[in-house]
């Protein structure tokens, strides 16, 4: 009996459906995509959001000083994690994690006051991020199926369950067209 959990892979960037029914004559194959998995098809119980970029786009970031630009002090860092990704060394690696602003409402804000706790020792609580950019050592282009592919792959190193993956709310060409 297979007890993975399912969740759905929702794409909402019209750029990436036209680039994968190749509507513009142009149009690059897609070396990044933007994406997110929740618990519903219809994406009204979100997951996590992801960025993943492979090995194409990971050599064009590095040569155009991006995402982690040369002045940044974890530009050394990245630069090992991709040339350890780039030589095999590791199947992917995470290139940053985005938590949510904490915006407490004011009973949180009072507490301090009432508990004779000074403002400055009020701690936040502890929050999961909700987004990641993960790079890939993949050199395919990121078609839906290739992401399906590394969701499910990553689901237990990233996540501690494994869970099946299912494209959900795939528009046709026509509908990427209007």
């Amino acid at each position: 009996m297979d007890c993975k959990t399912k969740k759905y892979l929702h794409i909402y960037d019209w750029n990436y459906w036209w680039g994968y029914y190749r509507c513009g004559k142009d149009w690059d194959p897609f070396d990044a995509a933007e994406f997110s998995l929740s618990e519903d098809e219809a994406g009204e119980a979100p997951f996590f959001h992801f960025d993943f970029h492979n090995i194409p786009a990971l050599h064009q970031t590095i040569l155009d000083g991006e995402f982690v630009e040369p002045d940044n002090p974890d530009h050394p860092h990245f630069l090992e994690q991709a040339r350890r990704l780039r030589s095999g060394e590791q199947d992917w690696f995470v290139g940053a994690l985005y938590y949510p602003l904490f915006s407490p409402e004011m009973h949180f804000c009072n507490a301090s006051v009432r508990s004779g706790v000074p403002l400055t020792q009020l701690l936040s609580p502890s929050v999961p991020p909700y987004y990641g950019v993960i790079f890939l050592r993949e050199e395919r282009p990121l078609t839906p199926e290739v992401l399906t592919h590394w969701a499910e792959t990553l689901s237990q190193p990233l996540f501690g369950q494994p869970f099946s993956c299912t494209l959900a709310q795939v528009p046709s060409r026509q509908e990427a067209m209007e």
